[in-house]
């Protein structure tokens, strides 16, 4: 086949568009959301908060897939430790909520009415951060939590807005 018909080929307008590797990205990210929502939902103290670290560190792991870049699961741990360090008191309030499970009952249902749209917000965030920075041929070397600190409250916060929904962008 000729370097022409090669071209023509991958231009033909009856050929799928291929879809960006971000929105690829968001739709990864988006799927991981339920799951972050899910470890809210687990009864007891700490390991609500392990389990949501656990889905966050998956979610990074298949971003990195995604982007070709070699997964660092310390790396990884630090930086989202880093980061929701940035929205503290809203890690204070799921580090409370967390804590407060262990109240019978009261505290089990005040741990489960708070906790789930938190772990799906801090998912949200954690994710676009990494899409972003990932997108600008970043790797988890060069990633600095104080750098991307605004666009981390940024996106927190409209996913707390959305209320934890899956489509925190309205997309």
């Amino acid at each position: 086949m000729s370097e022409n018909t090669a071209t023509t080929n991958e231009a033909s307008p009856t050929a799928p568009a291929k879809e960006p590797r971000a929105e690829t990205a968001l739709r990864l990210v988006r799927t991981y959301l339920p799951w972050s929502a899910g470890a809210g939902v687990i009864p007891l103290p700490g390991l609500d908060l392990t389990a949501l670290l656990a889905v966050q560190l998956r979610m990074i792991a298949r971003l990195a897939e995604l982007y070709q870049i070699p997964f660092r699961e310390q790396a990884a741990k630090s930086l989202i430790a880093s980061l929701l360090g940035v929205a503290l008191p809203a890690s204070v309030a799921g580090g409370v909520a967390s804590t407060v499970k262990a109240i019978p009952l009261i505290g089990t249902l005040a741990g489960i009415a708070t906790l789930p749209a938190l772990g799906a917000a801090a998912t949200y965030a954690v994710g676009k951060v990494f899409i972003t920075h990932f997108e600008s041929g970043g790797t988890f070397l060069d990633l600095d939590p104080a750098t991307v600190e605004a666009h981390f409250k940024e996106e927190f916060a409209r996913a707390r807005a959305a209320g934890g929904t899956e489509k925190p962008d309205g997309r």
